[in-house]
């Protein structure tokens, strides 16, 4: 296993698209050697072999095999090549958090995006650096696409490519039906606790829904998401409580009630120790009369 074999990305916002080509080198061409490019490097070969380093890793790209290399690190050739290759390239890069990792574990956003309204939920995309491609032709015949979508008037080239781009993203995404069955509960518990942080919420009740001991369940989630069921509880009914303090009217024994609090004093004591300060001085630091 190679030290490094998802690169994960929270999403939104999404990656963008910058720039691609396809190159062809001849037997004895040799791959740029380069230091901190700034931005992804997605390497996808449609005949031949390209045999290339970052950092401390090597690895030989063949037919129908993508490789991602990162914007912050070396990438060198090992070698010339040693028959004629053709490769799809692009360049991307993204405004959000990404990190890489062995595992695809999910990235705890720093701020949930406030839940009041209709809204998209934060998610992490994980693409394997180095994988074998499922379906060539297909993934090809939009990389074509998206090459060509650059060359149509600006504004309808704007969205055109980065529609396709994100297709192809969404191509190379880790396949989720191999997830293993920790990571997947996890999901699970965490669709519940959403789903249920209004209401009263014990170990029991989490063991009667999934049929699974509780102490399981906290395994699950502490390798998703570093906390355990009822942790993770509290910090979405806080980070739920924040949003109504800043977004609406509504009094401190209302909002206790509507984000799953038993009682007011039990609310501003774990609000105070997660923010350091009451919900009423923290309304006000944000407060503004109206004119």
């Amino acid at each position: 296993m190679s030290k490094t074999d998802f690169l994960s990305f929270l999403v939104p916002p999404l990656p963008y698209f910058i720039e691609g080509n396809f190159t062809t080198y001849q037997k004895g061409d040799w791959h740029p050697n380069r230091y901190n490019l700034g931005y992804f490097d997605v390497i996808i070969i449609k005949e031949g072999m390209l045999h290339i380093g970052e950092e401390d890793q090597v690895w030989r790209v063949t037919e129908n095999f993508a490789l991602i290399l990162e914007p912050d690190k070396h990438h060198f050739p090992i070698e010339a090549c040693t028959e004629q290759t053709s490769f799809y390239w692009f360049h991307f890069q993204t405004n959000s958090t990404w990190c890489a990792q062995v595992l695809p574990n999910f990235i705890t956003p720093s701020a949930p995006i406030p839940e009041l309204h209709f809204h998209s939920e934060h998610t992490t995309i994980h693409l394997p650096k180095f994988q074998k491609v499922v379906n060539p032709q297909e993934l090809f015949a939009k990389l074509d696409y998206l090459l060509a979508s650059t060359l149509k008037p600006r504004k309808l080239a704007l969205w055109e490519t980065q529609q396709t781009f994100v297709n192809i993203f969404s191509s190379l995404e880790y396949d989720q039906s191999s997830k293993n069955s920790s990571a997947k509960l996890a999901e699970q518990i965490e669709i519940y606790l959403k789903q249920n942080y209004k209401n009263t919420v014990t170990n029991k009740d989490l063991e009667a829904h999934f049929h699974v001991h509780q102490n399981y369940l906290a395994r699950c989630m502490k390798a998703a998401f570093q906390r355990t069921p009822l942790e993770y509880l509290m910090d979405y009914r806080l980070e739920q409580s924040r949003n109504l303090l800043l977004q609406t009217d509504l009094p401190i024994q209302q909002i206790t009630e509507e984000t799953g609090f038993s009682q007011a004093s039990y609310f501003s004591r774990c609000f105070k120790e997660k923010f350091g300060v009451s919900p009423k001085n923290y309304r006000q630091q944000y407060w503004r009369p109206s004119h």
